[in-house]
């Protein structure tokens, strides 16, 4: 009886040092993979951008499709890849195009915002250097800055249609090495739920923040246009790219243009007016407007998504930061399903819940 106790116990002794084993190596796993994607990232990033760019394209194939259910379904895809490509080539020639200028423009909102610190400072005894901006800060390094920067975008925009040429190509044989990955009915089944699971979260979230970003860049446009503010359009532009950095975006989104406008009209009715009606159509779309169209589809704790921001960011840079939320989501829709790793899908999840969709 006692050898029977004696046994069972350093069973479980054993089994518990298996478990332990086993997770350590997969943290440590986990750990490498999350240094190698930002040792990677230059190469990773468009890569990401190609893949958001997918699911961006089977959003609207899908809508397509509900307007003309009988189109098939290579032209829906290739209709909507071509109108993506039109996006991407659109957005290099207006980064191309304005970015100088800009660059300029900021330049110019910095020297009288310091005019302005001086004048206050002045005004009440504060101490402050009166010495000109462009004696204090060399603008040629930000210059030369900005053309590698855009470099850099073209040669990653490149990169991106490149990859998702080939994404698109290959898609077809997907089912195929599906089959041949995973043998038995029961792992396929698993996988098929699992990619599913991915899918339909990113896909969700992506379509969402797409119709949320270019209803913010267009009401931004008609109110900068009314207010006669220079670079309208790339400042849409950049609104659109913040509404996908969750929390900073938007108030980065509505900081840049009044500060600005402030540099262009001074202080007056048009910064006052601007940053009024900026801030109403952000608080408008994000707490009224989007809750009701995301319900619960979205289902990531307002925690998790300030985390996963400085995380991903961390890891992939600006990109990361862009698609943080997005990638917490892919994040939530594998380890669902992954019996070992579900404790941290209950954790990141909003409602400690997640189910398949």
């Amino acid at each position: 009886m006692a050898d029977s106790s004696v046994r069972t116990t350093d069973g479980d002794s054993g089994a518990g040092a298996r478990s332990t084993l086993t997770n350590s190596v997969l943290i440590i796993a986990v750990l490498g993979c999350f240094s190698a994607a930002h040792w990677l990232q230059e190469l990773l990033n468009p890569l990401i951008v190609a893949v958001f760019s997918l699911f961006l394209i089977d959003v609207l194939a899908d809508q397509v499709g509900r307007w003309a259910p009988r189109t098939p379904e290579w032209v829906r895809v290739g209709a909507a890849f071509a109108f993506i490509i039109v996006l991407l080539g659109a957005s290099g020639a207006l980064i191309y195009h304005a970015a100088p200028k800009f660059s300029l423009s900021l330049a110019e909102a910095a020297r009288r915002g310091q005019d302005l610190v001086y004048n206050v400072s002045d005004r009440f005894g504060l101490p402050f250097s009166d010495r000109p901006l462009s004696e204090s800060v060399d603008f040629k390094p930000l210059g030369l800055g900005l053309l590698l920067a855009i470099r850099r975008f073209a040669t990653g925009l490149l990169l991106v249609i490149v990859y998702l040429g080939f994404i698109l190509a290959s898609r077809r044989t997907f089912a195929n090495k599906l089959d041949r990955l995973f043998k038995s009915p029961e792992s396929r089944s698993h996988a098929e739920r699992v990619f599913q699971r991915v899918r339909l979260g990113a896909e969700s979230y992506v379509g969402l923040q797409a119709f949320k970003g270019a209803l913010l860049a267009l009401i931004f446009w008609i109110v900068m246009r009314l207010a006669g503010l220079d670079n309208a359009m790339f400042l849409s532009f950049l609104v659109f790219l913040a509404s996908f950095i969750p929390i900073i975006g938007p108030a980065a989104a509505v900081a840049l243009p009044v500060a600005l406008c402030m540099a262009q009209f001074d202080l007056g009715w048009r910064p006052l007016l601007m940053g009024v009606s900026l801030e109403a159509s952000v608080i408008a779309i994000d707490s009224v407007l989007l809750p009701r169209l995301q319900g619960e589809r979205l289902d990531v704790d307002p925690v998790v998504v300030l985390v996963s921001l400085g995380f991903w960011n961390a890891i992939f840079g600006i990109t990361g930061a862009l698609f943080s939320t997005l990638l917490t989501v892919v994040v939530i829709a594998i380890v669902s399903e992954v019996p070992r790793l579900h404790w941290l899908a209950v954790v990141l999840s909003k409602r400690g819940e997640p189910v398949s969709r």
